[in-house]
């Protein structure tokens, strides 16, 4: 079968050799799936970064004595979506986790699935994620080719 016009549109997999910056914490649990990864080296011509993951129960279990756990405090000069969500179908704002996160030192416990933008030059972190009871979808995207 010939492949179509815009299969290489499609990204399956995630990037090969990634390397995370150091506030990016535990990236190498078992308890996070990395699903699907884009950004200019993955597109030539991407103008924006993309990563998506599960985040399976336990995790804070594998973590419970790092605080934080997931992300230590830092700043882009890029703005930045980061997305958390539950799946309980029955209520599909029920995080089925809690998550802490400071933003320019103001610190929120969120239970509910959401999205949350930090503009360009914004401190954001720690964010530390406990008591996962299911799994959690989480994206994060981002206005640069590449996540630095």
């Amino acid at each position: 079968m010939s492949e179509q016009k815009y299969t290489k549109y499609f990204i399956f997999d995630d990037k090969k050799g990634l390397k995370l910056p150091s506030y990016r914490l535990n990236a190498d649990s078992k308890k996070i799936i990395r699903m699907t990864h884009i950004d200019a080296d993955t597109f030539k011509d991407a103008t924006f970064y993309n990563e998506m993951m599960w985040i399976l129960p336990g995790f804070d279990k594998d973590c419970k004595d790092k605080k934080p756990n997931f992300k230590e405090e830092h700043t882009h000069d890029f703005g930045e979506l980061m997305c958390f969500y539950g799946l309980n179908y029955e209520n599909v704002m029920d995080l089925g986790a809690e998550i802490e996160f400071t933003i320019d030192g103001e610190t929120h416990i969120i239970k509910e699935s959401f999205t949350a933008f930090i503009p360009p030059g914004v401190k954001h972190g720690p964010l530390t994620i406990r008591n996962v009871t299911r799994p959690i979808a989480h994206m994060i995207a981002c206005t640069t080719g590449r996540y630095k």
